[in-house]
């Protein structure tokens, strides 16, 4: 039998646990989750006069966006931390800008003679963006 213990790779994504497997911000989103669920079902029963297994739609729309919240992470961060970004996202135009390159010039030794230098130029990543070296050009 042998013993399993979970380490954080990263000590800078740890957050200390609380209850179970919930953080102080996870368990925080959940208590409000529950009060507003309660809420919500209090004012459908006393003031709507609503029978309770009824009302569990506007309860499941009141408590929805605390239990996202709390558990939902979008793309690895928080909620707080993931909508400034997509605000931002959707805030822009989103227009794309290209400029060409004004220098176009062939890369490689004149036809038919190719070297090792050559060789590796044309390999690399982004091979297009370089230029002839000086040992290329005779």
């Amino acid at each position: 039998m042998s013993l399993h213990i979970p380490i954080q790779k990263d000590i800078g994504e740890y957050e200390e646990k609380i209850i179970g497997r919930m953080s102080a911000r996870t368990l925080l989103c959940v208590s409000c989750g529950f009060a507003a669920a309660i809420a919500v079902g209090a004012a459908c029963f006393l003031v709507l006069r609503v029978d309770p297994s009824s009302a569990t739609f506007p309860v499941m729309c009141a408590c929805l966006p605390f239990w996202l919240a709390g558990f939902w992470r979008p793309y690895g961060m928080k909620l707080e931390e993931f909508l400034p970004h997509l605000i931002s996202f959707h805030a822009n135009d989103q227009t794309l800008l290209a400029s060409a390159c004004l220098e176009v010039a062939p890369i490689g030794p004149k036809a038919g003679k190719r070297n090792r230098r050559y060789l590796r130029t044309v390999n690399r990543k982004g091979a297009e963006l370089y230029g002839q070296t000086s040992t290329d050009r005779h």
